[in-house]
C-alpha cells in the first residue's frame, strides 16, 4: 500500500502539545509539505496549523496572530494567501523588500524561494515597523515547459505562504538572563565528533559575560584564571583530559588583560590583524583579537596562535558600576589558544588523540546512530570532528554500509551546487564545520559553470602508525570570475590501501574511488559589517529535508496537469 495515502490533516487545535513545542517548520517543509500540497489540493495538509487569510487587505496589527500563540512561536505565525500586486492594504500600509530573495534548496534542487519583507504604515512611509514577514513561493521551473495547464500555472504564480512576525525583542530565548545550572565537562556524555567549538556569540553571552557577573556558567568547558601572558604557551595545561571535548591541541581559559603579552621568558604575542567587532544581532557586544607567538629563543613566529575576546564596555550601560565590576569588564577576557601543526593533523594527530585511542578496537567496534536532533546541547557545543574521526567513524562506515555515530553529515550532490545555495541549516553564523557525503565528480565544477580549485597538496591522515585517509584544500571559484571567493573545503577521501585487492568487489570498489567528506567553511571579510550580519541573519535559512514524501510532492506538480 502507498503510505503517502495514508496521511492524514491533523487538527493543530485537538493536539496536546507539550510545553516548549512550537510550529517551526524548515524552509524546504514549508514549499513541500503545505505550498505545494496546497496548489495541488489532491493530498492531505500535514495539519491545519496553517490558515487560509487575504494576508495583504490587512494591515499585521489586524492580523489575527493571538489565535495561535498555543502553537506558534511569540508573535508569529503562518497563512495562507494569494500575492497582490504592490503587497498594498487597504490602509494604504506597504510590505517592502528587505533583502535578496533566497532560494530554498531539497535535496540538491531548487523547490522555491523566500523573501524578507518589512512592513510601512501608511502614515510613514519612510520608517520600516517592527513588523517583518517571510513570503514563499513555488519555483515555477518544476513545472514541465510544455504543460498546458493554466489553472495550475495560475496558482504557482500566485498562491503564497506568509511568515509574519513582530520583532518586539522577545520572540528568541532570553539568553543574557537565563540561568543554567554549571555542568561539569567530566560528567557530558556527548557523541562522538561533538565537542566544545562556541561561535562567538556564545562565548560572550554565555561565558564570557556571565563570569563577568559572576552567574553559573553552563558548563566548565573554559578553563578558570590561566596566566597566558605569564607562560610559554606550549607550558599550558593542553593536556590529554581536555581532548575529548576540545579540537586537537586548542584550549580555551578565562584570563587577565596585562600590558605588553610579554612571558616570563622573554617571549610575547603580537597581534596578527586588527580588532574585530562580535555582532550579537544589531550591536557590537564585543571585539576578538588573533596573535602568533614569538619565543625569546628565536626572533620568528612560532606555530602557536590566540584569538583574545573582550566585551564591549558600552553594551550593557552601568549608571554606577563598582570599582571591582569596572575592573573585571576591563581586564578579564577568554583566550583560544591553539598549536597548528605546519603539516596540520598528519601525523600529529596520532601523537596526541589516538595514543589514547590506540587501546580500541575502533574497525569493529558497532555505533547505534544517535539523531541530532534529539541531542540537547550546551551553548557552544557543536559537531567538530577530527580528521581520523571524519575517515575511520564516518566515512569508512558509510562506504561498508555500517551504522554511523550520528546523522550529523547529510547526503547531498555537493559538486553539482554553488556553496551559498548549500543547506546549512539554521545558524546565524558563517558556516562552519559543516560536512556533507557526496560523490567526486570530474572537475567539480558546478552547474552555473563555478569550480574548486586545489589550493595545496594531500594532506595524510593518521591512525597510529597507519594511513586511513587523505584530505585537500580547495577553494571556489564562481563563474566567470578570476579571483577566489570566501569559500573553502577539506575534501576527505579514504586509502585504498585499507581494503585487500581480492576482497574488494567492484560496487565497493567504486565507492571508495568515489565516496568522500567535503567539509565546507566561508571565511568573513576581516571588517566592519553590521548590515550584513543582520541580513544573514533574516534572510539565510535553507536547510534539506530528506523526507521521501517531501522528494514526491515535487514530481507530483509535473503529473498534475489534470487534477488541478
Amino acid at each position: 500500500m502507498d503510505s503517502n495515502n495514508q496521511i492524514m490533516t491533523i487538527s493543530i487545535e485537538d493536539l496536546e502539545i507539550p510545553l516548549g513545542y512550537r510550529f517551526a517548520p524548515k524552509d524546504s517543509t514549508v514549499i513541500t509539505l503545505y505550498l505545494i500540497r496546497k496548489i495541488l489540493n489532491n493530498r492531505p495538509l500535514p495539519t491545519t496549523a496553517i490558515k487560509d487569510i487575504d494576508f495583504y487587505r490587512f494591515d499585521p496589527e489586524q492580523l489575527p496572530i493571538d489565535e495561535f500563540s498555543a502553537y506558534c512561536r511569540h508573535n508569529e505565525t503562518y497563512f495562507f494567501t494569494r500575492v497582490v500586486p504592490g503587497r498594498t492594504t487597504m490602509s494604504g500600509g506597504q510590505w517592502k523588500v528587505y533583502g535578496s530573495e533566497v532560494p530554498v534548496m531539497l535535496v540538491g534542487q531548487v523547490v522555491g524561494f523566500k523573501t524578507c519583507f518589512v512592513f510601512y504604515s501608511a502614515e510613514d512611509q519612510e520608517n520600516s515597523t517592527k513588523w517583518t514577514m517571510f513570503e514563499y513561493r513555488v519555483n515555477p521551473a518544476l513545472i514541465p515547459a510544455d504543460s498546458t495547464n493554466e489553472i495550475l500555472k495560475s496558482k504557482i504564480d500566485t498562491f503564497m505562504i506568509c511568515n509574519v512576525r513582530y520583532r518586539d525583542g522577545k520572540d528568541k530565548i532570553d539568553w543574557i538572563n537565563r540561568t543554567f545550572q554549571t555542568i561539569s565537562i567530566e560528567d557530558l556524555k556527548l557523541p562522538l565528533g561533538f565537542r566544545f567549538v562556541p561561535t562567538n556569540t556564545e562565548l560572550f553571552r554565555h561565558y564570557l559575560n556571565k563570569k563577568i557577573w559572576d552567574e553559573p556558567l553552563p558548563s566548565t568547558a573554559i578553563m578558570e584564571y590561566i596566566d597566558f601572558y605569564d607562560i610559554d604557551p606550549d607550558q599550558l595545561p593542553i593536556s590529554d583530559q581536555f581532548l575529548a571535548y576540545y579540537r586537537d591541541k586548542e584550549g580555551y581559559g578565562f584570563t587577565h588583560v596585562v600590558p605588553g603579552r610579554t612571558t616570563q621568558s622573554g617571549g610575547h604575542w603580537k597581534a596578527s590583524g586588527p580588532e574585530v567587532p562580535v555582532m550579537g544581532g544589531y550591536a557590537v557586544i564585543g571585539f576578538k583579537t588573533n596573535f602568533v607567538y614569538y619565543s625569546a629563543r628565536e626572533e620568528k613566529i612560532t606555530n602557536w596562535t590566540m584569538c583574545l575576546y573582550r566585551v564591549n564596555p558600552d553594551h550593557r550601560a552601568i549608571s554606577a558600576p563598582s570599582v571591582t565590576l569596572k575592573r573585571k569588564i576591563d581586564t578579564l577576557a577568554v583566550c583560544k589558544v591553539k598549536y597548528k601543526d605546519d603539516a596540520e593533523n598528519s601525523s600529529s594527530e596520532s601523537d596526541s588523540s589516538e595514543k589514547n585511542e590506540n587501546k580500541k578496537d575502533w574497525n569493529n567496534q558497532i555505533f547505534r546512530t544517535i539523531s541530532t536532533e534529539d541531542l540537547k546541547l550546551l551553548p557552544g557545543y557543536h559537531f567538530g570532528l577530527k580528521d581520523p574521526e571524519v575517515i575511520r567513524d564516518y566515512l569508512i562506515n558509510k562506504i561498508l554500509n555500517r551504522p554511523l555515530p550520528t546523522n550529523a553529515i547529510k547526503e547531498i550532490v555537493f559538486y553539482d551546487i554553488d556553496p551559498e545555495l548549500l543547506p546549512f541549516g539554521d545558524e546565524d553564523e558563517s558556516p562552519e564545520n559543516v560536512y556533507f557525503f557526496t560523490e567526486v565528480v570530474e572537475g567539480r565544477t558546478t552547474r552555473t559553470g563555478g569550480h574548486w580549485t586545489a589550493s595545496g597538496p594531500d594532506v595524510s591522515i593518521m591512525h597510529g602508525d597507519q594511513v586511513i585517509g587523505f584530505k585537500s584544500h580547495f577553494v571556489f571559484y564562481s563563474a566567470g570570475e578570476e579571483k577566489s571567493s570566501n569559500w573553502t573545503m577539506y575534501e576527505y577521501r579514504v586509502n585504498p590501501g585499507l581494503f585487500p585487492a581480492e576482497s574488494t568487489n567492484e560496487t565497493l570498489k567504486s565507492k571508495i574511488d568515489t565516496s568522500v567528506i567535503c567539509n565546507v567553511h566561508y571565511k568573513e571579510d576581516e571588517r566592519f559589517s553590521p548590515s550584513q550580519s543582520v541580513q544573514n541573519e533574516e534572510t539565510t535559512d535553507n536547510e534539506t529535508d530528506t523526507s521521501p514524501r517531501s522528494q514526491s510532492d515535487q514530481s507530483e506538480i509535473s503529473k498534475s496537469d489534470d487534477q488541478s
